[in-house]
């Protein structure tokens, strides 16, 4: 059994989406349930990628192949996790980069490890306007509202979209995560954010953070 998880280990390290996937296939076959695969396999090496990433000793191209890996096991796993009802959901997440950007690498990175994580998230896409997230916070009614903006001309947008919640009274029912390359936690506290994650395993961390680290599987 353990030559399976070691398999689906190697493939997320190795960014082998078709590895993952096919070792995760048969990891189940033999009797390995999802629970046991996310927390023995999936989480302990997005953990360690997580920990090399913040080191320097890899970057976002190998981050990204990671966390399409990790992605490819958890499409075999859903199905199974919602069934069992071992899906741990630790709240609900709405994301998307905002309008005038489109930018996703980074916001896709964030999405699949959230879902990873325990997570129900909502991913708005690119080139999200104001109104949109507004209309996605009264459909889902998400504990976090998470943005992304990767431009100096596009991170005014931040504002405009907390304004817009504000001024239709939603403020206090959602927490604001926002991150990209020119965001600082100056910025993110100066517009009325709740959180800032300069890099993507920091957003992860920041939005347990808001939610008190509620029980699920990731915690870097």
């Amino acid at each position: 059994m353990d030559a399976y998880l070691k398999k689906i280990q190697d493939g997320i390290i190795d960014g082998d989406a078709e590895l993952v996937k096919n070792s995760t296939e048969q990891a189940l076959i033999q009797g390995i349930d999802a629970d046991m695969i996310i927390k023995t396999a999936l989480i302990p090496t997005m953990e360690k990628i997580g920990k090399e990433f913040k080191a320097g000793d890899i970057y976002i191209p190998d981050v990204l192949m990671s966390s399409r890996a990790m992605h490819a096991s958890l499409y075999v796993l859903k199905p199974l996790l919602i069934e069992t009802n071992q899906s741990k959901k630790k709240g609900i997440v709405i994301i998307g980069t905002v309008a005038g950007d489109l930018h996703d690498i980074g916001k896709n990175m964030v999405s699949m490890i959230l879902q990873g994580d325990g997570y129900d998230v909502i991913d708005l896409g690119i080139d999200v306007p104001a109104a949109s997230y507004i209309s996605a916070i009264l459909r889902y009614k998400p504990d976090i509202l998470a943005m992304s903006a990767l431009l100096t001309t596009t991170i005014g947008e931040f504002k405009n979209v907390i304004q817009a919640i504000i001024d239709e009274g939603l403020r206090d029912r959602v927490k604001i995560v926002v991150g990209g390359g020119p965001v600082t936690q100056n910025y993110a506290d100066e517009i009325g954010a709740n959180g800032f994650g300069k890099d993507v395993f920091e957003a992860i961390e920041v939005v347990n953070k808001l939610l008190g680290n509620k029980e699920g599987y990731f915690n870097v």
